[in-house]
């Protein structure tokens, strides 16, 4: 998922002079939304204190105007402007990673049953979307959870491309993605069919992924390397939980050089994560990561500070 603010961030709205610098004493102070607000949760909910709260369910946050699948338009460092769909249940998060990272806090146990939405649902909710949002870059399937979880994720993903193809035959139909469900052939046909696979792969994922145990991660791996034209996506932080030291960036390259990806997206916590003492890594160092997958690796890597 996009890193955003941990807090909504005061920032100063400036007139122009005919230069286009901001002119002195023009300012004026806004607030820019949360990511959970662009979400649809109400103003103001996050997880305060060192132990984090959970946030409010979907189902009782405020209504998504498309209905609760789909959501945004959201600003994205490295999608544009992109409108979200989320093929997760409303309530707990559904995921198979427990991210130390994670500003949704921690993923909880199993055992509520889960109303994951229709497909026929998700399509008729972003065909409305898509007459109404205005110019957008990217239709993004993401959300609260893990999407390849859905148990009928393929039909799910040809309802999001019939529409799209159908109202914005230009726009991309992107995934974000932890490739949980890409053991299985049908996603990866599914994933296939999407233009473009954005995959998260961090290093040291043990302990700062804490993946379910039962979802064994070499198979995962095999997954991966099964799908065409990848983008892997790695969060990298230090303090209670850190992954950039030199052995553990160098082994996670060396995997990265196995999978060969079309390209891989750095970047760093700028939310209240799950884990109390985790903290965001130096742009210098997420820069010196970038070029060593470039430089040694010959893959191309961009870091988003």
């Amino acid at each position: 998922m996009e890193a955003e603010p941990r807090h909504p961030v005061p920032r100063r709205r400036f007139q122009r002079g005919d230069d286009g610098q901001p002119l002195p004493g023009t300012g004026t102070r806004i607030r820019l939304p949360t990511f959970l607000e662009r979400m649809g949760w109400p103003a103001g909910a996050g997880f305060p204190g060192p132990h984090p709260a959970r946030p409010p369910a979907l189902g009782a946050a405020r209504a998504r105007p498309f209905g609760r699948s789909v959501y945004g338009p959201v600003a994205s460092r490295r999608l544009g402007r992109s409108l979200g769909v989320d093929l997760t249940p409303p309530g707990p998060r559904v995921c198979c990673f427990d991210c130390v990272y994670c500003e949704l806090g921690r993923t909880p146990g199993a055992g509520t049953a889960q109303t994951w939405p229709r497909p026929q649902e998700v399509g008729e909710a972003l065909a409305q979307a898509l007459s109404r949002v205005g110019p957008i870059d990217s239709i993004t399937l993401s959300g609260h959870g893990e999407p390849t979880l859905h148990p009928r994720f393929a039909s799910a993903v040809a309802c999001v491309l019939r529409e799209a193809r159908r109202a914005r035959p230009d726009v991309p139909v992107r995934i974000l993605t932890n490739g949980a469900g890409a053991i299985r052939p049908d996603v990866r046909r599914a994933l296939d069919a999407l233009d473009a696979r954005i995959v998260k792969l961090d290093a040291a994922s043990p302990r700062v992924n804490r993946p379910d145990p039962n979802r064994p991660p070499g198979g995962l791996l095999l997954a991966l390397s099964m799908l065409r034209d990848i983008t892997i996506q790695a969060c990298f932080i230090e303090g209670s939980v850190a992954n950039t030291d030199p052995a553990t960036v160098r082994a996670w390259a060396e995997l990265l050089s196995e999978i060969r990806p079309l390209a891989v997206q750095i970047y760093t916590i700028d939310r209240r994560p799950a884990r109390a003492g985790v903290r965001p890594v130096a742009a210098e160092r997420l820069q010196e990561i970038a070029c060593l997958l470039r430089t040694q690796m010959g893959i191309e890597a961009h870091a988003y500070a």
